[in-house]
């Protein structure tokens, strides 16, 4: 682009010189992501007055002072702090190879970050390793350590004080803007969801029990507002909906932002009809209709313990 220069700086007086000398136009310092120190900033001044010596008349002295006072604020200022979109799949299986099922992640998380091969979680428990999640600490600390009340669930994360002291609200006091959208806690529900609102977020959309994990008949509750049921509608494409939505409204922010986008895919499905106090009936998690043609011929890795006529000890 003419009369520009991209930079990282050390911008070098050799640069800045030859660029001044081959354009007839007054020139910007943009981009200048790290920060110059004095003797870079004193070579540009030095190659400034220079270049008036020199009689290249191109650049003129208010060009010249608002090119330094450009560099002087890049210099003092703190670099921006990184937006953070984090999405939180349920019941991937490393063993059983299931994230080669979902590609997207595949390919612009994964093969364009870190994959943690060698990663383990605290509790291999869905509300606790929430919970350890969402505060750093592990289950014997937080004593959360089940799904369901008393000993889990998010009216446990309540009655331990970590509705006032956990990510979302640090996230907060260190300058972020916060979203989430999609399950949070087990036993979050449609009676409990205002005892009290879960704190933290600018914005929140939450998927509440007992329709967490129903597929075509979903309720999710956003902000302080009721909540509002999504039968007949894919879970998954509801979930699309608000967190592209919360998306456009966090870019539109001038402060870095935190997402969060929890959808409950690849979990089984329960619809609410399959609960009871004492159990509840699992099936198959229900694809979208335009991906039931896909992965048809999938079929589980047989290890040496899948489906063994030995139970293990642990379960006894």
């Amino acid at each position: 682009m003419d009369g520009i220069i991209r930079s990282t700086f050390p911008l070098s007086t050799l640069d800045l010189y030859n660029y001044a000398l081959g354009s007839a136009r007054e020139y910007v310092v943009i981009d200048s992501y790290l920060h110059p120190s004095p003797l870079h900033l004193m070579k540009l001044n030095t190659a400034l007055v220079g270049l008036i010596a020199e009689g290249v008349i191109a650049l003129n002295l208010q060009s010249m002072q608002s090119a330094l006072q450009s560099v002087l604020k890049h210099s003092e200022a703190e670099p921006r702090k990184p937006n953070i979109l984090f999405i939180i799949t349920d019941d991937q299986d490393l063993q059983l190879d299931s994230i080669s099922y979902t590609p997207l992640i595949t390919k612009h998380i994964r093969d364009q970050g870190t994959f943690f091969r060698n990663h383990f979680v605290t509790t291999a428990l869905c509300c606790p390793s929430r919970v350890s999640l969402w505060t750093g600490r592990q289950a014997h600390n937080t004593n959360v350590t089940d799904v369901h009340p008393p000993y889990g669930g998010y009216p446990k994360f309540v009655e331990r004080g970590f509705n006032d002291d956990f990510l979302p609200l640090w996230l907060q006091g260190a300058g972020y803007d916060t979203y989430y959208t999609g399950k949070m806690f087990n036993a979050h529900t449609v009676d409990n969801y205002h005892s009290p609102h879960i704190n933290g977020f600018n914005a929140s959309d939450f998927l509440l029990d007992p329709y967490t994990y129903s597929y075509r008949n979903s309720t999710y509750q956003r902000n302080h507002e009721p909540p509002v049921s999504h039968e007949g509608e894919h879970t998954i494409d509801v979930i699309t909906g608000k967190a592209l939505g919360f998306l456009d409204d966090a870019l539109a922010g001038e402060r870095p932002f935190f997402l969060a986008v929890s959808p409950v895919a690849p979990h089984s499905n329960v619809d609410p009809g399959n609960i009871t106090s004492e159990n509840f009936y699992m099936s198959a998690p229900i694809p979208l209709e335009r991906h039931e043609h896909l992965f048809q011929d999938v079929r589980i890795p047989r290890t040496a313990n899948f489906n063994s006529d030995q139970v293990s000890a642990a379960l006894l």
